[in-house]
């Protein structure tokens, strides 16, 4: 594939988008596992660490509410129809956009770099001298991050309407690139500095490796700074309630790491860690075929068409089961083993590994239940009802919270993990039952018979897992990274056999397609997307 086409390619199905998406999620995420790695390595779950984390508290919070709100919940509905109608009239609110957007991203940002050492009394009560110096010292550099991030992102949801995933695919592998240019090359030359530069570095490359597509898609940038102009205030106006979801999301993170800092050196870093590793899952499925399946959605709700849409959450649903429920299980009985796997060198001890690894054991817990608010929120933006997943957001959170002031003295960093598992596992079922309720059943009938063939499946799963691991020890030596990888590597290659071979026992349609994806896949390697998971499982 030439560049030329790289920068034009097109996905054409839900699937197809699912697996760009995810092929090059899965670079990115085993980025970041490299990335968690050198950290800990260098530093250890520490004090430096859980500055680290703490520090991306602030920008995050200024990126998920502006950035993201005005993204999944406004931008991209709005710019999809009128690109449709009129590309012109698209270009010209994605300049506005991008003008007005970015002047108040900046605004806030330095606003924010100049009172953080307020913030940080805030954010992390529990931190205190140098550690607490140093934690202020990161989140005023990598205040630049949610401005250049914000930008790219309305440049990625330009492209994620026009179907053109693989280059936004591309843009969070630079993002880890820049944050694993930043351990290696700016932490020596400038010190602890050097972590949030890299962070900074990788929103830098972020935008520019998405930039060519969208020229090359016809857009020609330039100046419209318009607040006032109604595209402006209609995006706004859709964009509240999101903001309301997303800061309830994002002021539970705060109260996690608020929670943390109190339970002493490496808590937050703990916490942080594990939920890394936990969602290296939701980003390489839940999220990409949530993102997939969104402008199909939009597309079925712009043609008055309830059938597709309700079949198309239905079939994605149960897609993302088939996926999520084994590596729920593989996440849970070698929870140790994995942690150890990708963490496990240089200043990261036998201790950190237990902290991290029970922590990410409850963190699995509530897997299937965060994949699905992805989707379900989604289908709800689709419908322009962005008020039920920010009132469901927030009722979730308040238990989030509640749970986890009580979970954190009982169980420590793994109370918090346990308090975010059923929080958001609530946060689905009640999204399920409303968006049911609003457009009707969404295939519930053929979810919850699928449900209840993959707990057959991963009960016999968990059974043969745990059988094959214990005796896989007595023939290596755990206490080496070859041999602990033999462990998990091979106890989860029986129990996904198993898994598999229940599946096609209990003639889980999924499972069957899964599996004919997969051989064709061997057999097209270098095409886009040999086959449509989806599509072939739909012949009722």
């Amino acid at each position: 594939m030439t560049f030329t086409e790289l920068i034009n390619h097109t996905s054409r199905s839900i699937t197809t988008a699912a697996v760009v998406l995810g092929g090059a999620s899965l670079v990115s995420r085993i980025l970041g596992l490299v990335r968690d790695r050198l950290l800990t390595h260098q530093f250890g779950a520490g004090a430096v660490l859980d500055s680290y984390y703490a520090a991306f508290r602030i920008p995050d919070l200024l990126f998920n509410l502006l950035v993201l709100g005005v993204l999944s919940a406004a931008f991209i509905p709005i710019f999809s129809d009128y690109f449709t109608k009129d590309e012109q009239r698209a270009w010209d609110f994605l300049n506005r956009t991008l003008s007005t957007l970015g002047v108040i991203f900046l605004g806030l940002s330095i606003a924010c770099a100049i009172v953080a050492p307020l913030l940080m009394v805030l954010v992390a009560p529990g931190f205190e001298g140098e550690k607490r110096d140093q934690t202020i010292l990161l989140t005023r550099i990598m205040m630049l991050s949610p401005v250049l991030m914000g930008l790219s992102s309305l440049v990625g949801g330009a492209l994620q309407s026009l179907k053109k995933f693989l280059i936004f695919a591309l843009a969070p592998i630079m993002y880890n690139i820049g944050i694993i240019l930043g351990i290696t090359i700016f932490v020596p030359l400038f010190g602890i500095s050097g972590l949030a530069l890299g962070v900074v570095l990788g929103a830098l490359l972020h935008l520019l490796v998405q930039f060519p597509a969208l020229l090359a898609s016809g857009f020609k940038p330039s100046w419209r700074w318009s607040p006032e102009h109604g595209d402006i205030r209609a995006m706004l106006r859709l964009m509240g309630p999101r903001v309301l979801a997303l800061a309830a999301t994002q002021i539970n993170l705060v109260i996690i790491t608020i929670f943390a800092s109190t339970l002493g050196d490496g808590a937050v870093a703990t916490f942080n860690l594990a939920n890394n590793i936990q969602y290296v899952p939701i980003g390489l499925v839940a999220v990409s075929f949530a993102v997939a399946a969104f402008p199909v959605m939009t597309a079925y709700v712009s043609e008055e068409n309830p059938d597709g849409l309700s079949r198309t959450i239905g079939q994605t649903v149960r897609t993302i089961f088939v996926f999520i429920v084994p590596i729920s299980i593989l996440l849970i009985t070698l929870r140790a083993q994995w942690v150890r796997i990708i963490l496990g060198s240089g200043a990261f001890d036998w201790e950190a590994t237990i902290q991290t690894a029970d922590a990410l054991g409850f963190f699995a817990l509530g897997l299937v239940g965060q994949s699905l608010v992805h989707l379900f929120a989604r289908a709800f933006y689709a419908l322009k009802n962005t008020r039920i997943p920010a009132m469901s957001a927030a009722a979730s959170v308040i238990v989030g919270a509640l749970l986890a002031l009580f979970l954190k003295d009982e169980l420590g960093v793994s109370g918090l993990a346990l308090a975010i598992a059923i929080q958001e596992t609530l946060n689905a079922l009640l999204l399920w039952i409303l968006l049911s309720r609003h457009i009707g059943s969404v295939q519930n009938g053929l979810i919850l018979k699928t449900v209840y063939k993959l707990s057959i499946a991963g009960l016999v799963m968990v059974l043969i897992t745990q059988g094959i691991k214990l005796p896989i020890a007595t023939f290596v030596d755990t206490h080496t990274f070859f041999g602990i990888f033999l462990q998990a590597i091979g106890a989860s290659i029986a129990g996904t056999i198993a898994f598999l071979t229940v599946g096609l026992l209990l003639k889980i349609e999924e499972v069957y397609a899964l599996l004919s994806a997969t051989k064709i896949r061997v057999k097209k390697i270098a095409s886009i997307l040999p086959i449509d998971w989806i599509d072939a499982t739909d012949h009722r």
